[in-house]
């Protein structure tokens, strides 16, 4: 693409496409948003005036379609996300995902297929803990060798409070999608097998998750665990550990500085997601715009977003089994 500012549709107006929506326009070099779409009418209005009066569309595909927009971000409800996906595909367009890419493995496969029938990468999922700089000095610093070969992966995913009551599945498919991913990226290998355990909210509701565990095996017979927890009462925290052969690696754990103060000593910590990780969000749509200019998409890869759903789907199996399920996916396309 030769011309200097890139044209972006939305879809979803809601509270990350909203984020997203202000990033490209306030904090994005080269792009702004000159369309959007949600089913919320009057949501999507207010953000379009938000970006300086952008067309406001009832219909997805017809945005898509539109030829004066040049790449879409998709941000609209988990189950939309394939065939929006695969008709930006279809369309030739450049598209930002957010996670999950799909509610499925199947369906996320779709989107492989529509990829690998273009020959070309097309999609980011928006897996944007890559462009978060406490975990990219981890796995910056893991990389370099400096702890030799990776035995074990941790990571803590804490939230403050629960917004709605999330089943054990929902926890694995739209929050610990996060660290499946995370523990991809950094150990440089897939999942094997994966055991989940969680404690509910009360006995009254078994599927429900306030703190849920996932014990995964990798490839190389490396191990993980995977802790998320919905109700901290205090914030939100996101950290990893990765046990080496001679020494472990920790990324930071708060963004904040540390107080001594009246023999005290103290830090903040960020009250939700959107805090933690603000600059991970803007340097996460700044390289997909960036990359609009190559040949082929970087990032997160539809791959990465088809292998998270399967590690997912085992998880999902264990929940319901009681038992550790090994994960079932397709031959790695080279594409990828």
């Amino acid at each position: 693409m030769s011309k200097e500012t890139v044209h972006v549709g939305l879809i979803g107006t809601g509270a990350i496409g909203s984020l997203h929506a202000e990033n490209l326009m306030r904090r994005t070099r080269g792009a702004t948003v000159v369309a959007v779409m949600d089913i919320d009418q009057e949501r999507a209005h207010a953000v379009a005036a938000a970006c300086d009066g952008a067309r406001v569309y009832v219909d997805a595909g017809d945005l898509i379609a539109d030829p004066a927009v040049d790449a879409m971000l998709i941000a609209s409800t988990d189950r939309t996300h394939a065939d929006f996906a695969i008709a930006c595909i279809e369309a030739g367009k450049r598209v930002l995902c957010e996670k999950p890419l799909a509610t499925t493995a199947a369906d996320a496969e779709r989107v492989l297929r529509a990829e690998l029938a273009v020959g070309r990468r097309l999609v980011q999922v928006g897996f944007m803990r890559e462009y978060d700089h406490a975990h990219r000095d981890l796995y910056d610093l893991l990389k370099s060798g400096a702890i030799g070969a990776a035995l074990k992966f941790r990571s803590v995913h804490i939230n403050p409070r629960f917004v709605r009551e999330l089943t054990i599945d929902s926890v694995i498919t739209n929050s610990l999608i996060h660290d499946i991913h995370s523990a991809r990226w950094i150990m440089g290998e897939e999942i094997s097998s994966a055991y989940v355990q969680w404690a509910p909210v009360d006995r009254a509701h078994p599927r429900s998750a306030r703190l849920a565990d996932i014990q995964v095996i990798f490839e190389s017979g490396a191990i993980g665990s995977l802790e998320y927890n919905g109700d901290s009462g205090y914030g939100y925290e996101v950290t990893v550990e990765v046990t080496g052969e001679t020494g472990k690696v920790e990324s930071a754990s708060h963004p904040s500085p540390s107080l001594r103060q009246a023999g005290s000593l103290s830090r903040a910590i960020t009250p939700n997601w959107p805090q933690r990780f603000a600059h991970a969000y803007i340097d996460e749509v700044q390289a997909w715009i960036d990359a609009i200019g190559q040949k082929d998409a970087t990032g997160p890869s539809a791959w990465d977003g088809y292998m998270s759903l399967v590690v997912a789907e085992a998880c999902i199996r264990s929940a319901e089994t009681g038992q550790p399920q090994t994960t079932h996916a397709i031959e790695k396309p080279a594409l990828y």
